[in-house]
């Protein structure tokens, strides 16, 4: 088999900071020539997406989520000789994966723990890849007096903060945060108004909320200007679940402290390129800490950066996965 030089991306491109963004800059820093497509915005997805094959001719096709896909439309595509590869980034198996999953060739899940569950599901060729950090995207041109006023805090959180389950023990550890006495500023979506959540709105974590969700340059100047960036990963009892935000963060510049996650030291090595908690009691004695040696804090985040830039990048990242999907194929 011919190494593979063109591809077809299938998936959400509706939103600027969607993943498949990055993952399309890190397949063309590898010249691979890359097509894209995006089945929810087309009326009739079938006809444009056998249309999008024909057109860019792919050796391989890569999708992530269902997006307004169906599995017996990859199945067709794969009878074409095309090399189907799904990449899913989310540590859950929802109702609609599996027929997904058993359709690929090869499938790649960001959560180390789930490989021998999407095995047990029938799902050949499974295998562990990380998330990862695109730098090109968080490009800071300038720091102005207003974005040191703007964006500066003792600690900063990224994220939902909204009525799911998985946002509510968030809150909870956030207002812990607070009451320590420590200064939090968060970003994200806002938190949907009604009757349960207008004590949040407008209690205390309501007053620390930065007003607007943030990415790109506004993201990394959170990045740049807090001391410490807080992150609760929603699972980690799943063995290397770690989301795109640890990369991103620390790719940024970050000083990051999060909840630990299962084998999060094979990627990053707590104490010396991030810093881990298991209780909120924990959480919150190595924040007094580290907001008191300034030295030691810049050491870790250093540290962190240096690692993400060296091994963890989207061009690497996508080297890894091209590499795995050819020894399927030859094998």
């Amino acid at each position: 088999m011919k190494k593979i030089g063109t591809i077809l991306i299938a998936s959400d491109f509706q939103k600027p900071w969607n993943p498949a963004y990055y993952i399309k800059r890190g397949f063309e820093k590898n010249k691979i020539t890359v097509h894209t497509f995006d089945p929810s915005a087309k009326e009739n997805s079938y006809d444009a997406l056998m249309e999008a094959v024909k057109l860019s001719a792919p050796q391989m096709l890569l999708y992530i989520k269902d997006y307004g896909l169906k599995p017996e439309w990859l199945q067709e595509i794969k009878k074409k000789g095309i090399i189907l590869v799904q990449w899913y980034i989310d540590p859950v198996i929802p109702d609609w994966l599996p027929p997904f999953a058993k359709v690929s060739d090869v499938f790649f899940t960001m959560s180390e723990g789930l490989v021998d569950d999407f095995k047990r599901l029938g799902v050949k060729n499974v295998f562990w890849l990380s998330q990862a950090f695109e730098p090109d995207f968080f490009n800071i041109k300038e720091i102005t007096k207003e974005d040191i006023e703007t964006y500066s805090a003792d600690i900063a959180f990224v994220g939902n903060l909204g009525s799911k389950e998985q946002y509510l023990s968030r809150r909870d550890s956030l207002t812990k945060v607070i009451d320590a006495g420590f200064k939090l500023k968060w970003w994200g979506p806002k938190i949907p108004r009604k009757l349960s959540t207008i004590p949040v709105i407008f209690g205390k974590l309501g007053r620390a909320y930065g007003g607007k969700f943030v990415w790109f340059e506004e993201y990394a100047k959170v990045v740049k200007l807090s001391k410490i960036f807080l992150a609760f990963d929603s699972k980690p009892q799943i063995r290397k679940s770690m989301s795109a935000r640890m990369y991103t963060a620390v790719g940024c510049g970050a000083f990051y402290m999060c909840r630990h996650v299962e084998g999060i030291e094979d990627i990053l090595v707590p104490g010396k390129e991030i810093v881990t908690f298991r209780s909120e009691n924990e959480m919150i004695d190595m924040i007094r800490y580290y907001l008191k040696n300034n030295e030691a804090r810049m050491k870790i985040a250093e540290a962190g950066t240096k690692r993400v830039l060296q091994e963890h990048t989207y061009e690497l990242r996508v080297r890894q996965l091209l590499s795995i999907v050819e020894d399927v194929i030859k094998s």
